[in-house]
């Protein structure tokens, strides 16, 4: 019986030592600063302000010039979506996005919503907050 347990013991042990010496290492993250450059040493602006998603006429002009030269390629026989995405299917997505959506209504319709805009350890931050429902 002390010869199993301690068999036991010691198969335990040698499994948990292979499992945790594997472990892969993390970066450290040290200060923090993920920025371009050195962090500077003014005190960084981390308010919150509101902002409205805009665009303008040649944004739209420019995306649908782009658009127009988007090269093709032809897709694998059969291959449906297994390697990438399906060019002949990419080709009607396209179309619909120069042709039917609506850039300036989606726009419209974003901006029903509140957008803040904040700045955080160098990375200019977007997001979008919706009040939750009320309960009774």
């Amino acid at each position: 019986m002390w010869l199993e347990i301690l068999l036991t013991s010691v198969l335990g042990f040698a499994i948990y030592w292979f499992i945790s010496r594997d472990k892969e290492e993390t970066l450290p993250l040290e200060d923090g600063w993920w920025g371009p450059g050195t962090r500077s040493a003014a005190r960084e602006d981390d308010s919150i302000r509101p902002f409205k998603v805009e665009t303008s006429d040649e944004e739209i002009h420019d995306l649908h010039q782009r658009i127009d030269k988007f090269r093709f390629t032809p897709p694998l026989e059969d291959s449906c979506f297994h390697y990438g995405f399906n060019s002949n299917y990419l080709k009607k997505v396209i179309s619909y996005w120069r042709n039917e959506f609506d850039w300036k209504k989606q726009v419209e319709i974003l901006n029903r919503y509140p957008h803040f805009k904040t700045k955080i350890e160098g990375l200019d931050i977007h997001f979008i907050h919706v009040k939750p429902p009320q309960l009774p």
